[in-house]
């Protein structure tokens, strides 16, 4: 065999020409990757790689940090006006220049880092709306250094920190993201421990994943929030979500024509959040499902998003709340798809005379608006607020000419 492949390369010269230039190829594009191939292995173990997407509230923090470490004079070429906050959370008039889809370089606390602001492909597959990431390759770089930038960044991002942020989801699985001031347990209205009994309730869950997944229990949670209107059911969901540093993601079901789109909408809430519902029980068609051209979700599929084998483990908080409980069925609100029901009464004399107390000590008249809203038939916290602010509420500022009134402390209110 082998005298015949030396007969055969020797007597047909095509094949020595062939492999000869094949060999030399083969070489010369060993050689032409070498460089490539060793300026990979020194990143590989020169360089960390840090990714922050624009969902994570530091983002903003992240951005202004690396666009003033910019070593380009004036700093990175490409620039893009944003929004500004002063130190009290409060939305600035006049924006701040930050750097916008560009790839620069930035020397942060010493260390050299190559920048690059991208599009997020993955995030934006499943998202309508553009989704952007920052791509940090930190050269030389210890968990010394990169602990300084993170502890710098969220110095930075302290203004962010007091605001609440609400992700509004709409049928296309897209989600526009907004800041509101953040709620404080001690401005809710509502029974003694009502709210420390949800909020340690709610800790305990976060905190026991591993029990979770070592007991083969899905790791999400559900809460009911019932009673009538204006009793303060929604604010109690964010000051829940204050309290406990989550985001909101509010999904509106009537605005959903289709089953897919509710399995889009809970698909794309990947962070841990608490996903509030507001009016659960007028949410659905027929529960048989109305017909093949009936709009709007059905029972089963919703049922399927929220405790079904594809439904998230990723420690999501669900919040339904409801103005009629007795008209929700049973299969939706047994154990194991809401494991907290919280009754959210009508308004008590006592509750309203220690918020009045507490929130709007200024106003004298607020024990006779007390007495008021008390005669009523139906006293909620909606309506006693409603009428505390019809009176000469607001604070005089400092520098008016008037002697200001020292805040309120803002401890969580018998609640």
């Amino acid at each position: 065999m082998i005298d015949f492949f030396n007969n055969l390369f020797t007597q047909v010269p095509l094949l020595q020409g062939g492999l000869a230039i094949m060999v030399a190829g083969w070489v010369g594009y060993q050689c032409r990757a070498l460089p490539e191939r060793l300026w990979a292995f020194a990143r590989l173990w020169t360089t960390r790689v840090v990714h922050v997407r624009d969902t994570h509230p530091h983002y903003e923090a992240w951005l202004t940090m690396l666009t003033e470490g910019s070593v380009r004079n004036g700093g990175p070429r490409t620039l893009e006006l944003r929004v500004q906050w002063d130190p009290d959370g409060n939305r600035l008039s006049a924006p701040k220049l930050a750097a916008g889809t560009d790839v620069f370089w930035a020397r942060v606390h010493g260390k050299w880092c190559h920048v690059t602001v991208h599009r997020d492909e993955v995030q934006s597959k499943q998202n309508l709306a553009q989704r952007f990431m920052i791509t940090l390759e930190i050269i030389w770089c210890t968990r010394a250094h990169l602990s300084r930038m993170v502890e710098e960044v969220s110095r930075r991002a302290t203004v962010v920190e007091h605001r609440q942020l609400v992700d509004l989801y709409n049928r296309f699985g897209s989600c526009t993201t907004v800041k509101i001031p953040k709620r404080d347990p001690g401005t809710l209205c509502l029974p003694p421990g009502a709210f420390d009994s949800v909020e340690t309730r709610l800790r305990e869950f976060l905190g026991a994943r591993e029990q979770y997944e070592w007991a083969g229990l899905p790791w999400r949670f559900g809460v009911l929030l019932s009673g009538p209107p204006g009793t303060g059911k929604t604010s109690l969901a964010h000051a829940l979500a204050s309290r406990l540093d989550l985001r909101i993601a509010v999904i509106t079901l009537a605005d959903l024509e289709s089953d897919q789109e509710l399995v889009d909408v809970f698909r794309n809430v990947e962070q841990q959040a608490i996903v509030l519902i507001e009016d659960i029980d007028c949410a659905f068609r027929q529960r048989d499902g109305g017909g093949e051209a009936a709009a709007g979700i059905s029972f089963s599929g919703f049922l399927n998003c929220i405790d079904g084998v594809l439904a998230p483990h990723n420690g999501r908080i669900l919040v339904m709340s409801t103005n009629h409980v007795d008209r929700l069925d049973p299969a939706l609100i047994r154990p194991g798809r809401v494991d907290l029901h919280v009754e959210v009464p009508y308004l008590a004399r006592q509750d309203a005379t220690d918020y009045a107390d507490r929130i709007f000590p200024h106003i004298a008249a607020r024990h006779d608006v007390v007495n008021d809203v008390m005669a009523l038939d139906h006293p909620t916290p909606a309506v006693l607020i409603n009428r505390l602010t019809q009176q000469r509420w607001h604070k005089p500022r400092l520098g008016a000419g008037t002697e200001a009134i020292a805040p309120e402390s803002r401890h969580p209110a018998r609640t």
